[in-house]
């Protein structure tokens, strides 16, 4: 076959497919490339994978894969099994392995979704340490005198730590270790997660820029447990001294999820056994990463399609804490309903006093709490025009729980033959069918009782690789886990498919789209400081699509004008997670958040078509200004925020044949913002520090 092209919407895909060859991934272009070629062996191969048993003389370095040799080869087989996915089948030389390779091209978006599944063909058993979910070995190259990716190629990575999410960083190739130099080189740098806190240090997304043909390739690994991916040089065999060779040198992206490296991962396949990688996606466009989000965006919507953005109270940030009454929940259910809330969310807490945290797992109601029953509360809810909805920890359970003695050791996780203890809980194995049928039984429980509109689904232990209980490795039980619990997880949400389903994991340390293709919201933060709430809550859209990104705004008692409208702002182009002490709020205050609330009500049926943007990039943490918009058909609506910055102004781009710029929120007090003498720019003042706006930008 040679050289096969796929031209999908604005993006041509070019593979190389021959029959005894291993098949090669040779680019990804934003137009037509009539001159690609073969690449040189091993440099860009679709699928790369470590089997410890398997013959080979090359030489890695820290590297995860090798170079060389060739494991599979292409015989002939690749396929559109149907209008958007295409296969490329490989096998081994010896025809005991076949390995298939999946891309599912996204609907007008320049991104796809990739992932393999090996199957063992031959009569002995084999094991795989690694396998990679996207290969791709031409995202960059060294050319002497002409291209230099060490200096040229920037890589975007993220940290993403408990109250600090969303933190974006982006350095030049050399600046994290890789050095292509036109010689022999094993330089790599490799961001990994090992847990089921899959977003725990790290996003599982990443981007690299080339300066030199401004472009960007983005990516996400759709995985809830460990995963990696890993920048290098790609090396050639040493053949001959270097001081005589200039060796060419291509920058490879390798995705994959849990692996011996990181996680001490590996996978025993008998005779007709197989195994399926964790989902990737890729995105590619002109630009910096920050404009390549749209692709990225038309892809999750794809995965997860929400349109209904109802404005949340939640009773525990900033409020109650966890420390819920009757008394006290029925003042907040008055304000929250004038304030124009629809749903009101009981979160943890409500079914114990005293340490709280390390009882739960009966879910039964604490009648200390509520002397009526918590029905008359949750009553209270849809008398006042509201939904009620309620906290569960369904995959753990608390140390002190009455119910703890009576459940059987097989159904949680362990190592060394003993259950594993983290954070005063034990973690439940969702393969344990009867581990399944219970958590469907609170389900089903505290829904029919309590009549809920929304169930707020936390995770909060830290159990590092995973469990041994029957799996070959613990990275490979958490795996096996991880797979049942989102399938039990999909087959619950069909039952109460008028439910709400929100995925919380101590806020967003578990906020990947292998989760969030499956729930309906995400708590992306428990950050307590609205000022740098206002941060995480403006770079989050580059992590979750826009209506699903969950953002506190809390105001509190004492709050005065400025923090109650920066509150408000920074979740106004998202979703509203309303906290705080609303039954204490000034009138004045109070009356900002009411006005927020309706100004939402107007736009948000247009977020879940907005395209996120940053004018002035993704943002440091100790950013002076934040400037976060969507565009949308004819406008864009942009949040603009002041920080503790000296400076008063901020000028920055819009799109051209700007027709009028409008401040809808707040709406009483006076914000410049206008057209600047630069064309395209935009001019917004702020008189305070720690203020925001929202503005409406109107196109010819």
């Amino acid at each position: 076959m040679g050289i096969c092209e796929i031209h999908r919407n604005e993006m041509y895909v070019y593979f190389y497919l021959e029959r005894g060859e291993e098949a090669q991934l040779l680019g990804i272009f934003k137009e037509k490339n009539s001159g690609i070629k073969k690449a040189e062996q091993g440099t860009c191969r679709i699928v790369d994978l470590i089997c410890p048993d398997r013959k080979n003389y090359s030489f890695r370095g820290g590297k995860t894969f090798y170079d060389m040799p060739a494991y599979l080869f292409y015989m002939d087989s690749c396929t559109w099994t149907s209008d958007s996915r295409f296969e490329i089948v490989q096998y081994s030389e010896d025809r005991t392995l076949k390995v298939t390779t999946c891309y599912e091209f996204a609907e007008n978006a320049d991104a796809f979704s990739c992932k393999s599944i090996l199957e063992n063909l031959g009569d002995e058993e084999i094991t795989i340490e690694g396998i990679t979910s996207f290969c791709f070995g031409a995202a960059a190259g060294y050319e002497k005198d002409k291209s230099d990716p060490s200096e040229d190629v920037e890589i975007y990575y993220a940290h993403n730590t408990w109250s600090e999410e969303c933190r974006w960083v982006h350095k030049k190739l050399k600046d994290v270790g890789i050095w292509a130099y036109g010689n022999l080189c094993y330089d790599r740098f490799r961001i990994a997660n090992h847990s089921g806190f899959s977003t725990g240090e790290y996003l599982p997304m990443g981007a690299l820029y080339n300066k030199q043909t401004d472009t960007s390739v983005l990516w996400q690994i759709e995985s809830s447990t460990s995963w990696a991916y890993e920048v290098g040089c790609f090396t050639p065999e040493y053949r001959e001294s270097f001081l005589k060779t200039d060796y060419r040198q291509q920058i490879y992206l390798q995705l994959f999820g849990p692996d011996m490296e990181s996680a001490g991962w590996y996978r025993r396949l008998k005779k007709g056994e197989w195994f399926e990688t964790v989902e990737t996606a890729v995105a590619c466009g002109m630009g910096r990463p920050e404009s390549v989000m749209k692709e990225m965006t038309v892809y999750r919507r794809q995965k997860r399609k929400i349109m209904e953005l109802p404005i949340i109270f939640n009773d525990y940030m900033n409020c109650l804490m966890g420390d819920s009454t009757t008394e006290k929940l029925l003042p907040l259910i008055d304000r929250a309903a004038e304030a124009g809330c629809e749903i009101f969310v009981v979160d943890c807490g409500w079914y114990d006093t005293g340490e709280w945290q390390y009882t739960f797992g009966e879910f039964e109601e604490c009648r200390q709490r509520y002397p009526e029953g918590l029905s008359e509360v949750m009553d209270y809810i849809r008398r006042k025009g509201m939904k009620p909805g309620i906290w569960l920890e369904l995959e753990s359970v608390g140390l002190d729980c009455a119910g703890l003695q009576n459940m059987p050791k097989e159904w949680f996780f362990q190592r060394h033959g003993k259950p594993v203890i983290d954070s005063g809980r034990v973690h439940l194995d969702f393969r344990v069918k009867e581990v399944r049928e219970r958590a469907s039984a609170i389900l089903k429980r505290v829904i029919s009782r309590y009549h809920l509109g929304y169930i707020k689904i936390d995770y909060n232990l830290e159990l590092s690789c995973g469990t041994e209980f029957q799996a070959d490795s613990p990275a490979d039980g958490m795996l096996q886990h991880n797979r049942a619990y989102l399938a039990w997880l999909e087959e619950e949400h069909a039952k109460y498919s008028e439910v709400m389903f929100e995925n919380c994991g101590s806020g967003g340390l578990r906020m990947d789209y292998g989760m969030l293709s499956r729930m309906d919201i995400q708590s992306v933060s428990d950050q307590e400081d609205y000022r740098i709430m206002a941060v995480i809550a403006a770079n989050s859209a580059s992590a979750v699509l826009p209506e699903q990104a969950g953002i506190w705004t809390y105001p509190l008692k004492d709050a005065d004008r400025e923090s109650c409208i920066m509150n408000m702002a920074s979740a106004m182009l998202q979703r509203i997670h309303l906290g705080g002490n609303l039954d204490q709020l000034t009138e004045e205050g109070f009356a900002l958040i009411k006005e927020g609330i309706q100004c939402y009500k107007e736009i948000r049926k247009e977020i879940p078509e907005g395209i996120p943007f940053w004018p002035l990039g993704f943002h440091s943490f100790d950013a002076g200004w934040l400037v976060f918009g969507l565009h949308l058909e004819n406008r864009d609506l942009i949040m603009v925020c002041r920080r503790e910055d000296e400076k008063k102004r901020i000028h920055f781009p819009v799109q051209k044949g700007v027709e009028a710029v409008n401040v809808l929120y707040p709406a009483a007090e006076k914000r410049i913002a206008q057209k600047d003498g630069i064309e395209n720019d935009i001019v917004v003042e702020l008189e305070r520090e720690n203020s925001a706006v929202i503005l409406e930008i109107i196109y010819e």
